[in-house]
């Protein structure tokens, strides 16, 4: 119904333009585009968030949000308040703008062009944008040029790959390691990541042994059988290992070893890895 719905006012608006000049019929839809864009008002417990959203497949994060990964929402509220926060395949930004709006320093990463342009838009509408540095560039095990493989271009679609093979749409990206970001840059150090790029955690984390003798918490999704051997392993090199996300009174409790991994949350995928000297 809503498609119907959608694609019979844009005829309707056609026609009503039909007699004008190209240019200025041209210009009169685009300023209807530009009023009828979609920002949705996401209650959190640090205020409201204005998401601006491009696309429909856009409007599904912040109408999730607390619902989807409630386990996420969690971890950010629960930063120190120092913290920087390194948010690797932001898409359209909604947890990087949480942070922010708690007062974390964020560094987003989404190379995804329209996710990217639509996370700007929503830091600017939020009066954030000295508060997240957005990068729209792919974080990988070493620099070089790379193609996001990409089922839609539109924004806040997932499931991208830089890794897989041809897709409907391969967009050029340019890709650094976590460490050469750091050290031939001089981006930030992040003291904490959520990482989630759907399939390249664990090259992303071998690029970044070096910063990850700094970070005190890892969220990242682990999904498929190469992925639950390779993550654990390297940030357990790196002094992190699985902590239980359960009541914390005290602060943070590890599992016992040989517990083995599970999920933090009602999605099966999310990890959560800290420092043991830190409990």
């Amino acid at each position: 119904m809503s498609r119907t719905l959608a694609r019979a006012l844009h005829a309707a608006a056609r026609v009503a333009t039909a007699a004008m000049r190209p240019a200025r019929r041209a210009a009169t839809l685009a300023l209807l585009h530009e009023a009828t864009l979609q920002e949705v008002r996401v209650p959190t417990s640090a205020g409201i968030i204005r998401v601006m959203c491009p696309s429909s497949r856009a409007l599904h994060d912040p109408h999730g949000f607390g619902r989807d990964e409630p386990e996420t929402v969690a971890w950010i509220e629960g930063l120190p308040a120092d913290a920087v926060l390194w948010d690797i395949g932001a898409n359209i930004g909604l947890y990087a703008l949480f942070a922010a709006k708690r007062g974390l320093r964020v560094l987003a990463f989404e190379p995804s062009a329209a996710s990217f342009a639509a996370l700007v838009a929503s830091a600017e509408a939020n009066g954030l944008d000295r508060r997240i540095d957005a990068y729209c560039l792919a974080l990988a095990e070493a620099p070089g040029l790379a193609r996001l493989e990409m089922a839609s271009s539109a924004a806040g679609h997932s499931m991208h790959s830089i890794a897989g093979g041809p897709a409907r749409f391969s967009q050029a990206v340019p890709a650094i390691s976590i460490d050469r970001l750091i050290t031939d840059f001089g981006a930030l150090p992040p003291s904490h990541i959520k990482l989630d790029v759907d399939g390249i955690e664990a090259a992303i984390l071998r690029g970044g042994r070096g910063a990850l003798a700094g970070v005190q918490e890892v969220l990242v999704e682990v999904e498929g059988q190469a992925a639950e051997a390779e993550i654990p392993a390297i940030l357990c090199e790196a002094g992190l290992q699985q902590i239980d996300p359960g009541p914390r009174p005290n602060g943070p409790s590890l599992r016992p070893p040989g517990h083995g991994l599970r999920p933090i949350g009602p999605t099966s995928r999310n990890r959560l890895y800290g420092r043991s000297d830190r409990i």
